[in-house]
């Protein structure tokens, strides 16, 4: 009878922690397969190997400078970059960094007529109009598709004048070609169309929407399409479609009164397509009422009975459209 390994084998063994396999050979002699010894040994060096953890790129961290470079780079649907909606401030300490003046008569150097300060205690920038001689300060830009955002007062006149003017052209007259949104303090709001400008509708504002003399009012001027529509002091008021011109500069009137402007801020939007004669009229206008079924330059209508056209006729007779040609020409 053969014997099992010797006390030395199984100690190697024992430190190797290799299985034993003994196997009888004719001889008698007992044999220890080399393959046994050769598996342990890649079981053991995959044992010793730790286990490395599972790292998902969607969630690897990005550098700032990366992520600067990526986000510059992001284009709207329009193909234009992001940066070109930001809001600018379109005052600064020097005036004539975005504006120009135009006057209706010489201004002396002691008293001009638009001047810059900074009040208050944080030194706000503010804009100082004289309201004499009438005139206009405009912007050295022009634009078409915007959100500007403005605030005035007057500081001691209960019937102060002054107005913005959209899409003014580059005409140095009084007043040059526009659509004018009305700053007069008892019909803040309104917006007409002033030089040879025409709309295809327009809607006046409410009476007295600007807040009494020497409290600020927030003015937001929006244009779109040809479209111009304005809120005071948070109200809707007056708006415009289809106007012509539809883009030019944005001009701040000198028309009789000391008038202060602050926080004049303007913002791109993406260019629309301009309205069509013929598109329906505006919802909500006090001057361009119509039900909503009235389109303008809308196709023949089907035949109707009597009893119809006299119900049809009753919503028309009560509705009023109305295009509105320029005012405040001057030869």
């Amino acid at each position: 009878m053969s014997q099992g390994p010797s006390q030395f084998h199984l100690w190697v063994l024992k430190m190797t922690q290799l299985p034993i396999i003994w196997l009888k050979s004719r001889s008698g002699q007992g044999v220890i397969l080399a393959l046994t010894l050769i598996l342990s040994n890649s079981s053991i060096a995959q044992d010793a190997t730790p286990p490395q953890p599972l790292v998902s790129k969607a969630v690897q961290p990005i550098s700032q400078t990366t992520q600067a470079a990526q986000t510059s780079a992001v284009a709207d649907e329009n193909g234009l970059n992001k940066n070109e909606f930001e809001t600018i401030d379109l005052l600064t300490d020097d005036l004539t960094q975005r504006w120009k003046i135009f006057s209706s008569a010489p201004e002396t150097p002691d008293m001009p007529v638009w001047k810059i300060m900074r009040e208050g205690e944080d030194k706000e920038l503010i804009l100082i109009c004289s309201g004499e001689p009438k005139g206009f300060l405009y912007t050295t830009k022009t634009f078409s598709e915007f959100e500007l955002t403005l605030e005035w007062k007057y500081p001691k006149d209960a019937d102060g004048n002054s107005g913005v003017l959209v899409y003014t052209q580059d005409e140095p007259r009084i007043w040059p070609t526009s659509i004018q949104v009305q700053l007069h303090q008892p019909k803040a709001g309104s917006v007409f169309p002033s030089g040879d400008a025409m709309s295809d509708h327009s809607s006046e504002a409410e009476a007295d929407l600007a807040r009494p003399v020497d409290t600020w009012n927030e003015g937001r001027i929006v244009s779109q399409g040809g479209r111009l529509s304005v809120e005071v002091n948070g109200r809707k008021a007056g708006e415009v479609s289809g106007a012509k011109p539809s883009s030019g500069s944005i001009a701040l009137q000198c028309e009789g009164s000391l008038v202060h402007f602050r926080r004049i801020r303007l913002r791109k939007l993406p260019v629309v397509a301009p309205e069509k004669n013929g598109d329906v009229v505006p919802k909500n206008d006090t001057a361009a009422a119509c039900s909503d079924w009235v389109t303008l330059g809308a196709p023949s209508l089907p035949r109707l009975s009597g009893s119809e056209r006299g119900s049809r006729a009753t919503v028309r007779r009560h509705s009023k459209v109305t295009a509105t040609v320029s005012r405040n020409r001057l030869p």
